[in-house]
């Protein structure tokens, strides 16, 4: 068995790895925010108030109008406090945009990823629009829904200059319904899937995006949303699922095949800013996931 102390120092390194994770992102956090993504340790509200209390007192982390973060990072607060109001703006844009993709009938949902889902993205950001798909119609709906942010003027296109991007929306991440796990698991990909918000779906496909992506409390084991259904019923979503997704050949398999490569064409050889898989795509003008993961774990070096 552990002692109190030996709990009490894990405990305190669970907290400092939260805020030393959301700090890559400028990101100062309330308790409650840290409880909710603790990395890697189960824990209580009030084991967590205990811990912070004392890294406070050692002067490791600093608090400010009830936002914790590492000393000498006292700019933090007023930050997100900036954010907050910009994140607002954009939101509203995000929802406006995602009606009208209501009308493509092969799309099951319409979500935000990145800084936006937190409320933490700055007037220079862009907007990362997440879709999910109905089985083997990825392209189709990728074209219909490209063809309407164009239409809109609120495409972000990848040429674009970073000023020339802010505020408009790119088609981060596209999955099948079928196809929803995540290849690379990792902590940066667990945070990607938890922080996803939904802005409409259909048939509550965002809990079998849970279920399948499961592997992701292994890394925020004290991860609870209204959304997080318990392990029962998610498995009872999935089986519906499965019993709904119909396998057979049509015209629209041929469609689907011709999007396919008229957008393959297009983009050529891929540079570095879009990953092709089985029924996912993932564009990222620029892929924070390495950088981040070097800098978190370096950081963790430091404890």
């Amino acid at each position: 068995m552990f002692s109190t102390g030996s709990n009490n120092i894990n405990m305190e390194k669970a907290v400092l790895k939260t805020l030393i994770y959301a700090d890559i992102f400028d990101y100062p956090l309330t308790v409650f925010e840290i409880h909710k993504w603790l990395i890697g340790r189960k824990a209580n509200l009030r084991q967590v108030e205990s811990a912070l209390g004392r890294l406070v007192k050692s002067s490791k982390l600093k608090v400010q109008n009830g936002h914790y973060f590492l000393s000498g990072r006292e700019s933090l607060p007023l930050k997100r406090l900036r954010r907050e109001r910009q994140s607002k703006e954009y939101l509203k844009k995000a929802q406006l945009i995602a009606q009208f993709l209501k009308i493509i009938p092969t799309i099951k949902l319409v979500g935000i990823s990145g800084g936006l889902a937190l409320n933490n993205t700055s007037k220079t950001d862009d907007i990362d629009l997440f879709v999910i798909t109905s089985k083997k119609r990825l392209w189709i709906s990728r074209l219909l829904i490209l063809s309407l942010l164009s239409l809109t003027g609120q495409r972000r296109k990848a040429i674009y200059s970073k000023r020339q991007a802010a505020g408009k929306l790119c088609l981060n991440t596209i999955l099948e319904e079928d196809c929803l796990e995540q290849s690379n698991k990792d902590i940066y990909l667990a945070h990607e899937v938890l922080q996803m918000k939904a802005l409409w779906q259909r048939n509550d496909i965002s809990s079998k995006y849970l279920l399948d992506n499961d592997w992701v409390f292994k890394f925020l084991p004290n991860w609870i949303s209204d959304a997080r259904l318990t392990i029962k019923d998610l498995r009872l979503t999935r089986k519906n699922y499965k019993s709904k997704i119909i396998n057979h050949k049509s015209l629209f398999d041929y469609v689907e095949n011709l999007a396919k490569w008229w957008q393959l064409k297009i983009m050529q050889q891929p540079k570095g800013m879009e990953r092709i898989a089985e029924g996912a795509l993932y564009f990222h003008p620029k892929d924070y996931r390495l950088t981040v993961l070097q800098e978190y774990n370096l950081q963790l070096k430091k404890l």
